[in-house]
């Protein structure tokens, strides 16, 4: 880990109503001036999503709002170099239209697509009312999808952006490689939740569980790999994150519950959030990555 600098990411909104947080960005205008804020802050790599800028509703593969809201953050003073990727909905050509277009646009040239692997029952767990929510919901990713979604990438010259909800799911991204259907760098982030069920629990040993598995399953391979919480738990996942040459997802779209109120009354910024990661890592001696760094441990291009 020694001189590996930490890059930071924001996921902004998710599906976080402003009826939980008066700072939740909606629109392309709410969302640049957010992203300008936690680029200042140290933010290096940020995630998305399209929504309608009155109701928050989500747009999924409108990839208008994304034009827009990239091309205001550039008036705004974030730079070209940041990397950043949308949201998806389903795995099949129309889920990735957006994609697609994005890549394509010159003015935007979207650089990374992300996917979760694998498998699972990610529901939330409501301990208070004793209810699995939609508890007949599944997200699902077979491995023909997963060779599409990798297809897809090679044919735009985008880097996957991994989610790893389940332990095994390591395994499987070992095999994609060997398949030769995924190249390094892997790039890739370990969800943990407060709210729901699945894959290990949200303690910082089980950061460091992770930490040693790359290194039996995927030995000698270079990897960039980050932690995520569902909830509030993300503070102390971040800290063995960062002393094990990983590095933190942050933000309002992962900080609050999205189908209850969040009873703690907490009302942060996303810039807040990413300024808290930026004061941890300093004190534990990390430099930050800027959005340049980030690019280049991703393994992308050089912008011309």
């Amino acid at each position: 880990m020694a001189g590996k600098k930490l890059i930071i990411e924001a996921t902004l909104h998710e599906l976080v109503p402003k009826a939980t947080n008066k700072n939740i960005p909606y629109g392309p205008e709410e969302v640049a001036p957010d992203a300008a804020a936690c680029v200042k802050a140290g933010l290096s790599f940020l995630h998305f999503h399209a929504r309608d800028t009155t109701s928050g509703e989500q747009l999924w593969t409108d990839p208008k709002p994304y034009r827009e809201a990239v091309l205001l953050m550039r008036k705004q003073g974030v730079p070209r170099e940041l990397p950043w990727y949308p949201t998806y909905k389903g795995v099949n050509a129309e889920s990735f239209q957006h994609v697609s277009t994005l890549a394509r646009d010159p003015d935007i040239q979207l650089e990374m697509a992300a996917i979760d692997v694998g498998t699972d029952n990610l529901n939330d767990y409501n301990p208070k009312t004793k209810e699995i929510l939609h508890p007949d919901q599944v997200k699902t990713l077979s491995h023909t999808g997963i060779k599409f979604f990798f297809d897809l990438c090679k044919e735009l010259r985008q880097r996957p952006y991994l989610g790893i909800y389940e332990p095994g799911q390591l395994r499987h991204i070992g095999a994609y490689l060997d398949l030769g259907w995924l190249e390094p760098p892997v790039v890739m982030k370990f969800f943990f939740s407060d709210y729901a069920p699945f894959g290990l629990p949200p303690k910082p040993r089980c950061v460091e569980m992770y930490a040693e598995m790359i290194d039996m399953v995927l030995p000698g391979v270079p990897v960039e790999w980050f932690v995520m919480c569902y909830g509030h738990s993300i503070w102390e996942l971040a800290k063995p994150a960062i002393s094990l040459g990983g590095h933190v997802r942050v933000g309002l779209g992962q900080y609050h519950p999205w189908n209850w109120p969040d009873e703690t009354g907490e009302q942060p910024t996303n810039a807040e959030q990413v300024q808290r990661i930026a004061v941890m890592a300093k004190a534990m001696g990390r430099e930050l990555a800027s959005p340049a760094d980030a690019r280049r441990m991703f393994g992308l291009k050089p912008l011309s």
